[in-house]
């Protein structure tokens, strides 16, 4: 007897919108499910990580695309496990499709917050091993066309900047039609 496979969730945005908080709470919806932080791959090389904050780099690329496909194959494994699986990644629209070329089934969301939201939300984290006022720039530099860039290319964009993390993944539920939701 095969199992169903359950929904995939792809979340990106701009760093500190909210990703891992949304991507955790809407994981928790669900009977069965998998939360993966995509950094979480990229982190584990132990020698010649190419960090996007030293310079974009050919390496930098090669590695981003690397976690890309190996998070699109182990969301394909847990869905087809039953599993419900949640994916948060700063992502360019590229980087997204080769994981989508190894978990079709996956659903995007691009969580936008205007840039004075966005700031303050990614420099009152403390979930991260480093002070998250080093990467601002990165914050500066993608929240102004990061979700433009996913519109463009057809994919949900949804503005988060006056949301609670509730209302986000009530908000992801009906735009996805994963689940009924509670407004």
């Amino acid at each position: 007897m095969s199992v169903k496979s359950a929904p995939v969730i792809f979340l990106t945005g701009a760093p500190g919108v909210g990703k891992s908080t949304v991507g955790r709470m809407l994981a928790d919806q669900f009977e069965k499910a998998f939360f993966l932080d995509l950094d979480v791959l990229r982190e584990n090389v132990v020698k010649g990580i190419a960090h996007p904050s030293a310079g974009w780099s050919d390496e930098t690329t090669v590695q981003f695309l690397l976690a890309h496909q190996a998070a699109g194959q182990i969301a394909q494994l847990y869905a087809a496990a039953g599993f419900a699986v949640v994916v948060a990644h700063c992502s360019s629209v590229e980087h997204f499709e080769h994981f989508h070329q190894e978990c079709p089934s996956a659903k995007l969301v691009c969580l936008y917050a205007d840039l004075e939201t966005n700031i303050e939300r990614n420099n009152s984290r403390t979930n991260k091993s480093f002070d998250p006022r080093d990467i601002e720039f990165f914050v500066h530099d993608l929240c102004p066309t990061m979700h433009l860039k996913f519109a463009l290319a057809d994919y949900n964009v949804l503005d988060t900047t006056s949301d609670t993390p509730e209302l986000s993944i009530d908000r992801i539920r009906v735009l996805l039609e994963l689940i009924p939701s509670g407004l």
